[in-house]
């Protein structure tokens, strides 16, 4: 598979997904590109079935994004368990799976380890881009006024009768001259 086609897919992912695929096939461990399919549970805190479940997530995701659908309504915990466990089996299997959609999916869920070092490297570009941009500081320094702001608002409110009080001590009342003088 194509390292331009899996970036282009990637990038249309779900940020939750996109995590969930760079965990566990992109990021570099000791062993190289990839985390363990223990490892990639470990990772998350989870039991491995759930993990299982989580990746088949985000590889359906990635299936969809890919075909350039959009991505596939949930089933029933039942169903994505037994899909989980059914690509868990097919990617820790050396020879392919007896399913075509299984065959697809696992060489490009394979093909992102074999891209991983081209894939960390346009996702450290992209993210020096927008943290670059002139966007990005406008965003930031819109932010900061509205952090101040908040904080001048919540001072005044706080102390508004401490305030009241210190103003009126501090003024004189205005009083008009007494009839007869």
């Amino acid at each position: 598979m194509d390292v331009e086609a899996l970036f282009a897919a990637l990038t249309r992912l779900h940020p939750r997904s996109l995590q969930v695929l760079l965990a566990r096939f992109v990021a570099q461990g000791p062993s190289g590109p990839g985390r363990s399919p223990e490892a990639f549970a470990a990772f998350y805190g989870v039991e491995q079935p759930a993990a299982d479940v989580l990746l088949w997530r985000a590889a359906s995701e990635l299936e969809a994004s890919l075909s350039g659908k959009p991505p596939p309504a949930p089933a029933s915990f039942p169903e994505e368990l037994a899909a989980a466990q059914d690509l868990a089996r097919a990617l820790a299997a050396a020879l392919p799976a007896s399913s075509p959609r299984l065959v697809t999916l696992v060489d490009a869920l394979r093909s992102l380890t074999t891209h991983a070092d081209a894939i960390r490297d346009r996702l450290s570009a992209a993210e020096r881009a927008e943290l670059e941009s002139p966007q990005y500081a406008r965003e930031t320094w819109l932010r900061r006024m509205a952090i101040v702001l908040v904080l001048a608002l919540s001072g005044w409110f706080y102390f508004k009768d401490d305030l009241v009080l210190r103003w009126r001590q501090w003024t004189t009342p205005v009083t008009q001259p007494s009839p007869g003088r």
